[in-house]
């Protein structure tokens, strides 16, 4: 009886310890990669109301003009085809604002600054050598957006904030790899602030293609 327990005991520490492995190497981290970004973005226009403690003073519309973002990330491979990165973009354009009750125009810009947790799926590389994976992704987190204009600035901070992505990366070699991709990006609505209690509610959107460089250690 003695030795049927110590048996068991040894047999149940055995499975203890292979579910241990088993599920450390299922969480462990693969190769961890950094990388940074950068192309074209181009705001949605925005059609707001402007308030001032509650009551209305006028009817902007905001026209963004092509802008450009920037960016890196820090990630790492939790599967050979799943990643997972924490990145920072920055993004700015500008405007043209329209009262469209009164017509008056100015001239401004918006800036985003950007934190997000994404996760991509890369698909098996193609072509004889492989080296070219198409990719899809997505990603949440918050944004601090500004817009400023006439000398006056209106901030939204920390409005959530989630992503869409798809593009194509290319190995130049084990450890480089050259990218293009699409984006589209958009905060969650929220109240923009500015001087005198003045205020306006809206959300920033955009669509970006980018091209950057990913490093492998």
């Amino acid at each position: 009886m003695k030795q049927a327990s110590v048996g068991a005991a040894v047999a149940i520490a055995a499975l203890v310890g292979g579910a241990e492995m088993a599920s450390a190497q299922a969480f462990s981290l693969g190769e961890v990669y950094v990388k940074g970004f950068g192309g074209a973005t181009w705001p949605s226009s925005l059609d707001s109301t402007l308030t001032e403690n509650g009551t209305q003073i006028a009817l902007p519309s905001f026209d963004h003009d092509t802008g450009y973002t920037l960016g890196a990330a820090v990630g790492a491979a939790v599967t050979p085809n799943l990643s997972t990165e924490i990145e920072y973009a920055y993004r700015n354009a500008d405007f043209t604002v329209t009262d469209r009750g009164e017509g008056d125009q100015a001239d401004g810009d918006t800036s985003a600054r950007a934190f997000m947790f994404n996760a991509l799926y890369m698909f098996d590389g193609m072509g004889a050598t492989g080296v070219v994976q198409p990719y899809l992704g997505g990603g949440i987190g918050g944004a601090n957006v500004e817009m400023s204009a006439g000398g006056q600035d209106f901030d939204a901070e920390t409005l959530l904030a989630y992503q869409l992505i798809g593009g194509v990366d290319y190995e130049l070699n084990p450890k480089v790899s050259l990218y293009a991709e699409g984006r589209w990006f958009q905060t969650k609505s929220g109240d923009f602030d500015g001087p005198d209690d003045e205020s306006f509610d809206g959300k920033f959107e955009t669509f970006d293609l980018l091209v950057g460089m990913r490093y492998a250690f």
